[in-house]
């Protein structure tokens, strides 16, 4: 071996060396930072409950920080005709019990965390009226807002939903028992569907205004001029008497807790 090529080992490993220095240097920087930043949230939350004893749902809406909107309107069976959003009583189901999974009774409150999914559908061209035909639940997340962590998974959804002859049109979020209601995190999310469809909807549930009088949601679209959002109308596709939910949704609870459901006795 020449000098030259002695030189060149030696610069490789000098290399290698200073990327390994940099990169444990980088990562001890980070992990760093996250345990500081989970101490501060710690301690601005202890001390928000000190000063403030504020109820939990309190808190957490307060940090979500929403944003202003023009006045919620749905339509009733009746006003159907003025709704351009239709929406399955499955879609409705799956978003209802997926709002739940992570937030029902047998979970402690201050566990209870939101769930994010998405929205597929048709788009009815000559009367300009969107399907909601299906929902895709995505992920869970804090109790501030919920995201989608894997985005493999957004791509195997992405496959289901076209297979299915669907698109993408919106997206949904739960706000367990602190209302329906857009905040500026979400803004920057409903921008991203709105840009690549303009008339992309985002659903919030609440599953705890499922009372037999409400189906527990309201859906909105942003306009970003004026960073506000707007409600819009929407119907239910098939039979699905409001009254009725909240028994059906008691019904689900087996499925929704994560048990198996309707075991014989001896099973």
């Amino acid at each position: 071996m020449d000098i030259d090529e002695k030189n060149n080992l030696i610069k490789e490993a000098i290399k290698q060396k200073i990327k390994e220095k940099i990169k444990k240097e980088l990562l001890e920087e980070i992990y760093t930072e996250l345990q500081l930043e989970e101490e501060l949230r710690e301690e601005l939350t202890s001390e928000l409950l000190e000063t403030q004893p504020l109820e939990h749902s309190e808190i957490v809406k307060a940090r979500l920080e929403p944003i202003p909107m023009e006045p919620v309107i749905t339509y009733a069976k009746n006003d159907k005709a003025e709704a351009k959003i239709a929406l399955t009583v499955k879609a409705i189901l799956k978003i209802a019990s997926h709002s739940l999974k992570y937030a029902h009774s047998k979970i402690r409150r201050e566990e209870w965390v939101e769930v994010i999914g998405l929205l597929a559908g048709k788009f009815d061209n000559a009367n300009g009226v969107l399907h909601v035909e299906d929902a895709y639940p995505m992920g869970h997340g804090t109790a501030v807002y919920a995201e989608i962590k894997d985005y493999k998974n957004y791509v195997r959804a992405f496959k289901d939903i076209k297979k299915n002859s669907l698109f993408i049109c919106g997206w949904y979020h739960s706000h367990p028992s602190y209302g329906c209601f857009m905040s500026k995190e979400d803004l920057g999310t409903q921008a991203r569907y709105q840009k690549l469809w303009d008339k992309a909807i985002a659903l919030v549930i609440d599953p705890y205004q499922i009372d037999g009088t409400s189906l527990g949601f309201e859906i909105y679209r942003a306009n970003f001029k004026s960073k506000k959002w707007f409600s819009v109308p929407f119907d239910v596709k098939g039979n699905l008497d409001v009254r009725m939910l909240p028994e059906i949704l008691e019904f689900m609870n087996p499925i929704i807790e994560g048990k198996p459901a309707y075991l014989e006795y001896d099973e």
